[in-house]
């Protein structure tokens, strides 16, 4: 038992899936926004309907970023085994071999997960798939474009189950929240290289180009970011919830102590908040149902990354099965 315990938490330490589900939140959000429609307009969906694409999405998102991270690892092999022996391919915990057919078998779960949602969404995901591979081979040395890359990243990601989604603020905000946290994640830290003003100046330039790409796409077709017939003030729920992750934030790395550790608690509350922001859409859609769905997957999310970190030794406790 101990060993078979062993072997899931070092695969999960090698694919960083716990990274991913912030991902997952955001593909089974549009899947379940696209059957159900605006506030429930649609009437034409099936549950047996509904469960395939949410199979598919979940194939996609555990393929793609299980794909992507072991990717990395695979490229940082050489530079872990001198600065990070623990990883598990310079602890030999998986052999190259093992890792290569893993990277190779996570693609191909990801393309099967697509070919369920449709045609138009295995080619989305080979495009994310070789902005993954951009990202890991070149983009990350160079902060500003790693950063906005990974932004879009999970931008395109959300478009895989309909590249016709209609909610293209929740995918800007989505595309905000993660290119706002990995450049904190950078600075806190202290990666190397340094981001200098210029590149500072160049992430901003990145998020506003791309912003107004998203932003104006719909009104440049005469079509609304906001349904017409509902209130402009039921986006509160999504601001509310971005202020308030903001707030915990802030008193995340203030409270941290270091920036390692404020690096971390920012990225677990970063993947979790990913369900908040979905349950806030659906509640400014007045689709309750779906909002106290995501809400409570986000919590039961958030506590399974939590213990899967103290469980792999990573929290303060470094617990350890004998």
């Amino acid at each position: 038992m101990a060993g078979m315990l062993n072997r899931i938490l070092t695969a999960v330490e090698l694919t960083r899936i716990a990274a991913g589900f912030g991902a997952l939140c955001d593909i089974w959000f549009v899947t379940v926004l696209v059957q159900l429609g605006w506030r429930n307009q649609i009437s034409d969906w099936t549950v047996t309907g509904l469960l395939v694409e949410l199979a598919g999405a979940l194939m996609v998102a555990i393929g793609l970023f299980g794909y992507g991270s072991v990717l990395n690892d695979l490229l940082d092999v050489r530079h872990d085994r001198a600065f990070s022996p623990e990883r598990p391919l310079p602890a030999g915990n998986i052999q190259i071999t093992q890792a290569v057919i893993g990277l190779v078998g996570l693609l191909l779960i990801a393309i099967l997960g697509a070919m369920l949602l449709g045609r138009d969404s295995v080619f989305l995901t080979m495009i994310v798939a070789a902005a993954l591979m951009f990202y890991n081979a070149a983009g990350r040395f160079i902060p500003p474009v790693g950063i906005v890359t990974i932004g879009l990243v999970y931008g395109v990601h959300m478009l895989i189950p309909s590249y016709r989604m209609p909610l293209l603020l929740a995918i800007w905000l989505v595309m905000s929240h993660v290119m706002i946290l990995a450049l904190l994640v950078h600075l806190l830290e202290d990666k190397r290289p340094r981001i200098s003003p210029r590149g500072f100046l160049g992430i901003l330039a990145g998020w506003c180009c791309w912003s107004a790409a998203v932003l104006l796409v719909r009104p440049l077709r005469d079509l609304p970011l906001w349904p017409g017939g509902d209130s402009s003030l039921d986006l509160m729920w999504p601001l509310a919830a971005t202020v308030l992750m903001a707030f915990i934030g802030w008193w995340k790395i203030r409270t941290a102590g270091t920036g390692q550790r404020a690096s971390e608690r920012l990225k677990r509350y970063g993947a979790a908040w990913h369900a908040a922001y979905a349950a806030a859409w659906f509640a400014a859609l007045g689709m309750w149902i779906p909002a106290v769905g995501f809400l409570i997957f986000g919590l039961v999310g958030f506590v399974v990354m939590t213990v899967a970190r103290e469980v792999s030794g990573l929290g303060p406790g470094r617990l350890r099965f004998r």
